[in-house]
């Protein structure tokens, strides 16, 4: 049995009335009934200040309310209802969301039976706007099935010691949302986490749902992990060098990297997104084209170059053996980076916080290294004994669960320790990654591809940037 730990859960409600009544009575019913509840209305316009007065009116000594006239966001209400919380848990229900029965049970007793954890969150049923069953999410196990901590907690539901959220100075309110990954970066690295196998709460799908808008979500959490990564470094801050592949030899791409694209050469958007990047200490171009080697010797003159072996243009060589060759040279000029970054000149979308982002990814998660991705939420199959068999079949009904999340590498960075680079390898054991947008994926391959690319550019130029729809419609011509 649990003891009997008081656990405080608050709910934050932005004109989620018409969900808000279900995540309540979720609390009542809970089988575990020593808690308290907070309910927060964050500058609601419906019929939300209404009900959280019944349900107070009905349970004054177990329910207090807290009323925003204008919204503040969740990072704001974390904070206050850190502040008000008696209990010795912590957990945030969103209004949209409700709990199992058993959840506070389950979740309070782990922690009381494990008291070096900091938090500990469950499985989770999806479900639609309606309440109907959409898909069952398996997280993957810490420490079993999951050795790189860099997918982080569900920011709801999860339930956190009251001692630790006061110790990491409660949440960052600089920032609207994604309180969740605020918490994981500043926990994972000072205290261990945990989760369980049994689904305890219902996360509901639908239109209004703040990470329906992915674009504005990994924004955030790079952020996020800007701010994290610029307080955890330690005093002594690592030396980092990029090196920029810059082959200018492609049959199908004659002189690719100097070639105006948007009205400047490919080049300028791969070295000026590098030049407001923290932490560089040193860029090098290695190519195979002497005119590249003349033009960044006049337009980029801090930038060291390499012609480098003609060998390394052969479509039989690798990054691997480009990297090792620029890696020789750069300590030849007594120059010892602790971290490499490795960027390709095709990939011009990419931009400085990417770069940065990697950084910190490399730093905050102790991995070897750390590459840049998009996530693929297309159906795909793989052919089987029967035939084709879906390799994610949750995107049948178009939900996206993390053990069937697919990432391509979209070639825009790779970031890794000096030190596990070897001779045909500079991922090593632990790889990290940061999801970049669709959209800021793409790559100058084949010749259509520069013209789609300089339209995203101009857009960029005119301050109008392209939305995903506005991307798809240009895939689709």
């Amino acid at each position: 049995m649990s003891s009997d730990s008081l656990i405080t859960v608050y709910i934050p409600c932005h004109n989620y009335g018409r969900y808000l009544e279900q995540a309540v009575d979720s609390v009542l019913r809970q089988t575990y009934t020593h808690w308290e509840m907070i309910l927060i209305n964050d500058g609601s316009q419906d019929d939300t200040v209404q009900i959280m007065a019944r349900y107070q009116a009905a349970y004054p000594l177990k329910i207090r309310t807290i009323s925003h006239p204008t919204p503040a966001g969740l990072q704001v209400s974390a904070n206050e209802a850190l502040r008000q919380a008696r209990g010795r848990y912590i957990m945030r229900l969103d209004a949209d969301d409700f709990l199992d029965e058993n959840a506070f049970l389950v979740l309070s007793h782990y922690l009381d039976q494990h008291p070096n954890v900091a938090l500990v969150y469950p499985n989770y049923v999806y479900i639609d706007a309606q309440g109907n069953f959409l898909g069952l999410e398996q997280r993957k196990r810490v420490g079993v099935e999951d050795q790189v901590l860099d997918l982080p907690a569900h920011g709801a539901c999860t339930m956190v010691r009251k001692r630790v959220l006061v110790s990491i100075g409660g949440y960052d309110e600089r920032f609207d949302r994604q309180d969740g990954y605020d918490l994981w970066l500043k926990v994972i690295n000072r205290y261990p986490v945990a989760n369980i196998e049994t689904p305890l709460f219902f996360y509901r799908q639908h239109d209004e749902s703040l990470t329906g808008d992915n674009g504005k979500l990994l924004r955030v959490r790079e952020q996020i992990k800007h701010s994290r990564a610029d307080l955890e470094n330690s005093p002594v801050q690592p030396r980092v060098a990029v090196i920029v592949g810059a082959k200018n030899t492609y049959t199908r791409l004659p002189n690719v990297v100097l070639n105006p694209i948007a009205g400047q050469p490919l080049i300028n958007y791969t070295l000026d997104a590098v030049m407001d990047v923290d932490l560089v200490e040193k860029v090098l171009v290695t190519t195979d084209d002497p005119g590249v080697v003349t033009y960044c010797g006049v337009q980029y003159p801090d930038v060291l170059t390499r012609l480098r072996p003609a060998e390394f243009s052969d479509v039989r060589a690798s990054i691997a053996m480009v990297i090792n060759d620029a890696v020789q040279y750069l300590e030849q000029q007594g120059i010892y980076p602790d971290i490499l970054v490795w960027l390709g000149v095709n990939a011009p979308l990419r931009t400085a916080k990417d770069i940065q982002a990697a950084i910190h990814t490399l730093l905050l998660y102790k991995v070897d290294s750390v590459i840049s991705v998009y996530e693929d939420f297309e159906l795909h199959y793989l052919h089987r004994m029967y035939g084709l068999e879906a390799l994610n079949p949750a995107m049948h009904r178009k939900i996206r669960l993390e053990r069937e999340a697919l990432f391509v590498d979209n070639g825009a960075v790779r970031t890794f320790w000096r030190d596990i680079l070897t001779e045909d390898d500079y991922y090593g054991k632990k790889v990290g990654h940061i999801v970049m947008p669709r959209y800021d994926s793409f790559q100058i391959k084949k010749p259509q591809d520069a013209w789609i690319i300089e339209q995203v550019l101009k857009s960029r130029q005119a301050g109008t940037d392209l939305t995903p729809v506005d991307w798809e419609d240009f895939l689709k011509k």
